[in-house]
């Protein structure tokens, strides 16, 4: 902790330039900003030396009960900000053992210099002139230029050096984190090992809207009748903490402070990091839900890591906690909880809205009263972070609000859902229902491959045939069907009833076949259809399990391991023609998973299953507009290959995705 000067014994006269132009939103992340967790400007790196420009500037933030306030604070002067006002300030990311410059310009109507407390050695300044605490830029349009080596790793503020008391309640203040050489994924030593995805910064402060009134009115107020209405986390008061960082809701409070981790299981099992800083005048008893976290480090300085179940941070102060959460139980509906929880009717949601997904277990949804808005995506779980002085866990003295955040638990693997729909496109129905995708069991969705008859006697020698129907076979490219022993490929005429065909094909010989004999597909073609999938969803990944047997009839799965199908996963591009792009087999919108696993795969009679990753970002997976949330799988099955393939059966045992939800 180090001291503050933030009260004074006598009535101060606070004047402020009015704004004569209302600040552009600021851009203020990188394009790649994860949506969540703490995200660093980028500066400038040249060789050993890291360059930041910061512009001390005037503009106001909103409030979730509508209110707007007057701040200070800084920005970032680089593009594509160009000095667009936001609060809190940039957060500064380096790298120990490189030299830190910070060059500042002012706008503001009187004199403000920076400080950086807790660096190892000196910070010099060049330019401007000096002040009580540190080297001031003159108001309006006076600049200086500090610079200093980030020695120690750790967690650290930057802020106003300047009138303290008045200025950093103002809001000039922001985040400075030095990694150690060590590497990103360290937040100190060996020891302090975590995931670098889930870093997380929560900066609290808190506004006395009458100070910022009188600043931007030049009117007068007394520092010892401070009342605060406001108490913040990265700029923000609930429940607006707990939007995406960088909403289009908040433009000028571009940091989100919601946490999210999964539980510690395989292959996530690095903790996350939760860097904390006070900022603010007065101590705050800080309590996390849900678990114990585990601080390793205070004021930059690693400590004997300790579990804790709150934790006061004072004025000043920074902290670092890493956080796991274990699924130490296990609880689902196969391992229900010994105790019966409450039905949904004995329930009551203030407001009729609710982060809970209508089952206690993580990971699954459940029913909710009608009526009822859940804001849950697929089963996780929320436990609330909050000060414990309960009168900062509101607006202006209203609850629920404030400085409050939520720690969100996503199911292990991220989110899953199964089919609701199918479409048979290439292919008749042999047995089953969609239901029989969702589990992986002994009940299957089974898919028979398509047939038609010749109206008339086939000759040997026959290179046009005509058929009785061709709905159901592709209508564009090469494809091999059978009738009795001979496998003819069809080359021409696609999707009308008279085709071109290649006799005796593929170890076959050509034959004369009667009037009304079967023409069978060799291949089989089925999609299932995935809804509410969010927009923004990432990680998409797609499991199929299946089987081929070797005869389209009766009730167990025939043995086929010889000369078996070759199966094909797709996903369906919403971008190459909507929903039409992948409307039939053929369709241009299909898109092959990629390696690994390689495709084609072979598949016969024992099931076989597969993952496959689709590669970030997912936005051309998920349906917009009328197909808003839709994901569609496509499962291509054909024996084409010699010797003399004959007629299978395709049985779908399981299909899901899983993603990261926004």
């Amino acid at each position: 902790m180090r001291p503050r000067a933030r009260h004074a014994a006598a009535v101060a006269a606070l004047a402020a330039a009015l704004v004569t132009a209302a600040p552009s939103p600021a851009l203020a992340l990188p394009p790649d900003a994860p949506k969540t967790g703490m995200v660093c400007t980028p500066g400038t790196v040249v060789g050993s030396t890291h360059t930041f420009n910061l512009v001390a500037r005037t503009g106001y933030i909103d409030t979730p009960d509508g209110n707007s306030v007057f701040m200070w604070s800084y920005a970032n002067a680089d593009a594509p900000d160009n000095g667009a006002f936001q609060s809190p300030g940039p957060v500064l990311c380096a790298t120990q053992g490189q030299t830190v410059v910070v060059n500042l310009t002012n706008t503001l109507p009187e004199a403000s210099g920076l400080v950086f407390p807790g660096q190892d050695g000196a910070v010099t300044a060049t330019g401007g002139t000096p002040g009580l605490l540190t080297t001031e830029a003159a108001p309006t349009s006076g600049t200086v230029s500090y610079s200093f080596v980030a020695g120690s790793p750790g967690t650290y503020l930057y802020e106003s050096g300047s009138d303290v008391a008045k200025q950093v309640e103002m809001g000039l203040f922001g985040a400075l984190i030095v990694r150690p050489s060590l590497g990103a994924g360290f937040a100190y030593g060996a020891s302090t090992a975590f995931d670098p995805g889930r870093e997380y910064l929560l900066l609290l402060n808190e506004i006395d809207p009458d100070l910022h009134h009188a600043v931007e009115t030049a009117g007068t107020y007394d520092l010892n009748a401070q009342r605060d209405r406001y108490f913040a986390i990265n700029g923000r008061e609930f429940p607006d903490t707990v939007q995406d960082n960088g909403t289009a809701l908040l433009p000028r409070q571009p940091y989100g402070s919601l946490v999210r981790i999964r539980p510690n299981t395989s292959p996530s099992t690095l903790p996350a990091l939760v860097r904390m800083i006070n900022v603010g005048l007065l101590n705050h008893p800080f309590h996390p839900h849900g678990n114990h976290t585990t601080q390793i480090a205070q004021d930059g300085r690693p400590v004997v890591a300790t579990e804790h179940f709150g934790e006061t941070i004072g004025s000043g102060q920074t902290e670092d906690f890493l956080l796991r959460w274990d699924d130490a139980d296990g609880w689902s509906p196969t391992n229900a909880f010994p105790v019966t929880p409450p039905n949904y009717r004995n329930v009551f949601f203030k407001d009729g809205n609710t982060y809970y997904s209508g089952s206690p277990y993580l990971g699954y949804s459940g029913t909710l009263p009608t009526g009822t808005v859940s804001q849950n995506v697929c089963g996780e779980w929320y436990f609330p972070w909050h000060s414990h002085a309960l009168n900062e866990f509101t607006n202006f003295d209203q609850g629920f609000g404030g400085m409050g955040t939520l720690l969100r638990v996503d199911p292990s693997g991220g989110c899953t859902a199964y089919p609701t729909s199918t479409s048979i496109v290439g292919g008749t129905l042999k047995t089953g229902t969609v239901t029989a995708l969702g589990v992986d069991d002994t009940s299957y969705y089974q898919v028979n491959p398509r047939t038609t008859t010749r109206p008339t006697a086939t000759t040997a020698g026959a290179t046009t045939i005509t058929v009785a129907s061709a709905a159901g076979f592709p209508t564009t490219g090469t494809y091999a069907v059978r009738i009795d022993n001979e496998v003819l490929l069809v080359t021409g005429g696609q999707g009308t009833t008279t085709w071109t065909v290649a006799r005796g094909q593929l170890g076959t010989s050509a034959a004369t076949h009667l009037s009304g004999a079967t023409i069978t597909a060799l291949a089989d073609d089925w999609y299932g259809g995935f809804t509410s999938v969010p927009a923004g969803s990432q990680n998409l990944k797609v499991t199929y399990k299946g089987a081929d047997c070797a005869t389209t009839t009766g009730t167990t799965c025939a043995t086929l391991t010889t000369n078996v199908p070759q199966q094909t996963v797709k996903i369906c591009d919403w971008t190459v023609g909507g929903a039409a792009g992948c409307a039939t087999a053929t369709s241009a919108g299909w898109v092959t998973l990629p390696a690994p696993p390689a495709q084609p795969q072979g598949v016969g009679s024992a099931d076989v299953s597969s993952t496959w990753t689709v590669p970030n970002p997912a936005t051309a997976y998920i349906g917009t507009g009328a197909n808003t949330g839709q994901i569609r799988v496509l499962v291509h099955s054909q024996r084409f290959t010699a010797p003399s393939p004959t007629p299978f059966s395709t049985w779908g045992n399981l299909l899901k995705i899983t993603y990261d939800a926004p």
